[in-house]
């Protein structure tokens, strides 16, 4: 299995300006820095909870079809673009929509045959043959992320410029408590199973 992002967001969802505003910061000689961090902490937040948090296209890699269902490891699911497979004549083939259903209100995102359908049989099973493009985020704009998340990235970027010569690599442990709990919300499923 092998999960990577193939179409990159168009925009962060803390820009330089609104962090800047978060910290009080007036002058413009660290705008580079602070626009890093904030970048940064964006990064370390949706490695953290596996979220896309501004809409991008992910592809999963599969070498085998599942038993049951598939588990796209990328929250929120928005929808799924395709689902290619290789088959034993070594053609790609695009498995139909209407042969498979797709749960996007779900934390994590899933698929799996439509009634009465089963993964295709004609696979050849090769390393990595079936892909699963699919897109994942919010929304476009960082005004579709929940403020909660927002919070947090403010959170850690601050953190981090206050405090910039760690002797340890980064860990949740040495960030704000804060930080560590809006993290595990996100990362079990808490906030969505209480919305």
């Amino acid at each position: 299995m092998s999960i990577k992002q193939t179409a990159a967001p168009s925009v962060e969802p803390v820009t330089t300006a609104t962090q800047k505003t978060w910290m009080r910061v007036d002058g413009t000689d660290e705008d580079t820095l602070i626009g890093n961090l904030a970048s940064s902490a964006r990064a370390l937040f949706e490695d953290a909870t596996n979220r896309q948090l501004i809409t991008a296209t992910w592809q999963l890699k599969l070498t085998n079809w599942p038993q049951g269902e598939i588990v796209l490891p990328v929250s929120p699911l928005q929808s799924v673009s395709s689902i290619t497979y290789v088959d034993a004549d070594g053609a790609t083939q695009t498995w139909a929509a209407s042969d498979y259903t797709v749960y996007t209100a779900s934390t994590p995102g899933r698929v799996r045959p439509a009634y009465d359908k089963d993964w295709p049989s004609d696979s050849r099973g090769g390393h990595n043959e079936i892909t699963i493009t699919f897109v994942a985020g919010y929304g476009d704009a960082a005004s579709d992320v929940p403020d909660g998340i927002l919070t947090c990235i403010h959170l850690i970027a601050a953190s981090w410029f206050e405090n910039r010569e760690a002797a340890q690599p980064v860990a949740l442990t040495m960030l704000p408590m804060a930080v560590v709990s809006l993290i595990q919300q996100y990362r079990d499923g808490t906030v969505e199973a209480a919305s």
